[in-house]
């Protein structure tokens, strides 16, 4: 069960997806707590869309901090766990809560939940990292959340909606294409790269000085281009192209913005290009996108 020690803890909605897991969205209107208690068979995973989170698990010494942009799986499968979710005001986060066997058939749809007690087949310390997400996956969550579909075609969404986000998690904590670092890698310099990630996220409307950040983060200039590259699976310039582009579609899906408000947000001086830029990412215009989603 989950009890929750405030009062102005807004849930926007949740949606169970039948023998897969249980997704929520939350949005703190200002500081607050959870607890939460789980089970050996259960794991949370944790996805912060804005601000901040302090997350206690008991097995765990140390709390977790989580920034806009990250995620992580949790999960202790000797003995039952609690958690304490500490959030700042405005944090807005998703959760998924799962069994361990749901896991594990996602990732080998022949396992055997039974051998689950026997050996574990996939070790879960492996799974425990923090994971960089971007603004793909978060809509992923708010089409999942917010969908207007009837029965039976709103349980076939929904599955399909939660196996993409699955897939995506996957790819950005597992997906790094080379084996080894071609820079020598240590916590401090993955952390000041993750600082790094953070700049350009929240200056999105500035492409990214290779040498300024070096600089400004104390890093080898080889070191936080290469580094950067092994670490997220993309260039330092093509994570701050895709992440605008995946920002401005997310924009457009809310609403709250004009076209031309939206280019000049991310940095374009002249929506026209912008436009062209959208289309050839995603091969329709920001107006298709529009019209698509309100259909």
């Amino acid at each position: 069960m989950e009890k929750i020690e405030a009062k102005k803890i807004f849930h926007a909605a949740e949606v169970e997806i039948k023998d897969q897991g249980l997704v929520r969205h939350y949005h703190f209107h200002e500081q607050q707590t959870v607890d939460l208690q789980a089970s050996p068979m259960e794991l949370f995973l944790f996805c912060v869309r804005q601000g901040h989170l302090a997350l206690q698990a008991s097995f765990i010494p140390h709390p977790i901090e989580l920034s806009s942009g990250e995620a992580i799986f949790l999960a202790f499968p000797r003995d039952a766990w609690q958690l304490k979710i500490i959030g700042e005001a405005s944090a807005e986060f998703f959760t998924v809560r799962m069994e361990v066997s749901q896991l594990h058939l996602l990732m080998n749809p022949s396992f055997n939940t039974q051998s689950l007690k026997e050996e574990s087949t996939f070790n879960m310390r492996d799974l425990m990292r923090l994971i960089p997400v971007n603004p793909s996956l978060m809509m992923c969550f708010d089409q999942l959340i917010h969908h207007k579909l009837n029965p039976p075609f709103s349980a076939l969404f929904e599955k399909a909606k939660f196996l993409e986000i699955f897939s995506l998690l996957m790819e950005a904590a597992f997906g790094t294409p080379g084996s080894v670092c071609p820079v020598a890698m240590s916590p401090a310099i993955e952390s000041k790269l993750s600082k790094v990630r953070k700049h350009i996220m929240d200056n999105i409307d500035k492409i990214p000085d290779l040498d300024q950040l070096a600089h400004q983060y104390e890093l080898p200039r080889n070191t936080l281009k290469e580094g950067y590259k092994f670490l997220y699976g993309s260039s330092l310039h093509q994570f701050h192209t895709d992440y605008k582009m995946e920002s401005a579609m997310q924009l457009l899906s809310s609403g709250e913005m004009l076209v031309k408000e939206i280019a000049f947000h991310i940095g374009y001086q002249n929506p026209s290009h912008f436009i062209a830029a959208f289309k050839k990412k995603f091969g329709f215009t920001p107006k298709q996108f529009i019209k698509q989603s309100a259909g």
